[in-house]
């Protein structure tokens, strides 16, 4: 009888290991909306420092379908990057609900094992609103701003999101090295690696936001919101000074 007990507890042992692991939900969630309106709702108040401000109010509004859906930018398109070199597993159920109606978010949802990566871009063809200017995340459990570029001027410390040429992203692809460069050059924002990847025309080319997310044990909203600037508008000479003091 104890024999039995002892076979029967095996098989069943045997039967758990064997199970798959059970995936997860997740959800990315994404809006796009210009870099003036994006700055109008930096948090004075926010304790972070210059550049890594809060952005709360726009968080709240975004997630009770208060921000209108009018001030976002169309002809941005998100997409799974489902080549393996950009570092990212290919989900077995995926999802994609664009902004519509009082939605200003574009949200992805999908199934996944924890402790894996997915990709994901986003890119346009649209000839307005050329550039990433700039980008928020929930990192820290709040939307707070991102700073963008390579290193610091005189050797400080360098930029939450790196901004290379795109081509140069796309060449790191064809050689393997993609997810290494960006594990290098970008810091980890609550589980993602994000790069810009620049536009090589000034007028006719757009931008590429790269997002590599590592997914947690536990389901789990990835929130983004990008501020683009229209070439056109770069006439200020306060532009100047604004990108060399965040670039």
């Amino acid at each position: 009888m104890i024999y039995r007990g002892l076979i029967a507890w095996a098989v069943v042992s045997l039967w758990v290991f064997l199970l798959p692991v059970w995936a997860v939900e997740y959800r990315l969630q994404v809006t796009n909306i210009d870099y003036l309106t994006f700055s109008s709702y930096l948090d004075p108040s926010s304790t972070g420092p210059r550049g890594r401000e809060t952005m709360q109010r726009l968080e709240n509004r975004l997630d009770s379908m208060e921000f209108p859906t009018a001030a976002v930018i169309p002809g941005r398109e998100l997409r799974l990057l489902e080549n393996p070199a950009y570092g990212g597993q290919v989900p077995s159920r995926i999802s994609f609900l664009p902004a519509t109606g009082q939605q200003a978010w574009t949200t992805v949802v999908w199934d996944g094992t924890p402790g894996t990566h997915v990709a994901f871009v986003v890119q346009s063809y649209m000839a307005a609103w050329q550039e990433v200017w700039d980008i928020a995340t929930n990192a820290t459990g709040v939307l707070r701003r991102l700073t963008i570029g390579g290193p610091a001027l005189f050797g400080g410390q360098s930029r939450d999101v790196p901004a290379v040429a795109k081509d140069f992203l796309a060449n790191a692809a064809d050689r393997g090295t993609f997810v290494a460069w960006l594990q290098q050059r970008a810091k980890p924002v609550g589980g993602m690696y994000l790069a810009i990847g620049r536009r090589h025309e000034l007028f006719t080319s757009v931008d590429r936001l790269y997002m590599l997310l590592t997914l947690p044990p536990e389901p789990h909203t990835f929130k983004v919101v990008i501020g683009w600037k229209d070439y056109d508008d770069r006439t200020d000479d306060r532009d100047i000074e604004r990108l060399l003091w965040r670039r």
